[in-house]
Order: C-alpha cells, then structure tokens, then sequence
C-alpha cells in the first residue's frame, strides 16, 4: 500500500511538471482557429487590431496599436468583475517590473460587468490601473464584453502574433513564454533558423 501511494506522488508530481513546462509550447490559438495567425511570419496585423480605431486608454487618450511596435508586446485582456483578472494582475506587474526595458506590457479592458453589451469604459480601465499599481498610460477600454478573460497575447517587434493563451498564468509561466518565443523570433531574425512553432 505504501508503494502504491508513492507511486501516485510521483505521477502527480510529473503530470503537475509536465503540465508547468507544456505551457510554454502551448498557444490556445490551434484551439480557436488562430492556428494560421500564431507564429505566422506572413502576418504583421497585430491580430487585425491595427485594422480598428485607435483604442483609448485610462487618460482618455487615443492610442493606436503601431505605438508599440519595435517592441515586443505583452497584452492582458481583463475585466473587473473577474476573480481570476485579479489575482492575474499582480504576476504581470511583477513580470512588467523585471522586464519594463525590453517588452511593453499593456492591459486591455473588456467589459464594466457581466450584463450582455456592458463593454469597457475609459472609467473602469482608470479604476484598474489605480487598484493594481499600473501605468495608466498602458490601460485600455475596448468594446469586448464577449471575450474570454483572462486572455494573453505577445506579438513580435514587428507585430507577429507569436502566442495567444486563456487562463491564469504565473509570473514564472510569463517570464518562460516571453524567454522561449522571443529567443525564437530572435534567432530567426538573425540567422533565419525558425524555430518549430513559427510557419509561414
């Protein structure tokens, strides 16, 4: 019996590592028909955001999506109302604070509540920067009150869409996806080696 339950600790502690280190290979794209758009060297659309209007963030100030190019860029989708955006926060300003030199991190909010159509405002994206100690600058309102949050995305200098994931990630998870898709992109840009995930 002992032997048995030792056996299971060592099954449950490979699949929980199996499971940490997978998430850096993963991109929720293949699961919602983005397969075509994450790591498409072809694609510089910013996920057809730079197709849209300038979004305006917590000043009120309109900001169009080619401000951040020639960075790479982390995107945090969230909402309020949300536990999960909560306690995601402060493992992106953690991540922000160690890596503010080479990666820009903006916070995209998507809607004021639940309520069908209750997108977000100007007021809610000021209202999250002062909550969790961030740039209001970096925080945006967008009509996405149907999106699934927390949603992140990081695009390439250029504005490849390099990984897209739904769900909680911790600040370690963050900095292992930024490491691994940026040395990638990096090393293709230098020397044309393309990593497995990139495609054309």
């Amino acid at each position: 019996m002992k032997h048995f339950f030792f056996l299971l600790l060592i099954f449950l502690f490979s699949a929980c590592n199996q499971q940490e280190n997978s998430i850096v290979e993963r991109s929720w794209g293949s699961m919602q028909g983005l397969d075509k758009l994450v790591g498409n060297m072809s694609d510089t659309s910013y996920s057809s955001i730079r197709s849209q209007p300038p979004r305006f963030n917590a000043y009120d100030t309109a900001v169009p999506i080619e401000h951040y190019e020639g960075k790479f860029l982390w995107t945090e989708y969230a909402a309020s109302w949300c536990k999960v955006c909560k306690s995601q926060a402060p493992q992106v300003r953690r991540v922000q604070a160690q890596l503010k030199d080479s990666i820009s991190f903006i916070t995209i909010m998507t809607a004021e509540s639940t309520r069908y159509g209750d997108h977000g405002t100007v007021k809610s994206a000021m209202l999250w920067a002062s909550q969790n100690q961030l740039d209001p600058k970096h925080v945006f309102a967008a009509k996405l009150w149907h999106k699934t949050i927390p949603e992140h995305r990081l695009f390439s200098p250029e504005g490849h869409t390099l990984f897209v994931h739904v769900g909680y990630l911790s600040a370690q998870q963050i900095l292992e996806i930024i490491d691994y898709y940026k040395n990638g992109w990096e090393s293709y840009q230098a020397n044309g080696d393309a990593p497995e995930w990139m495609h054309f």
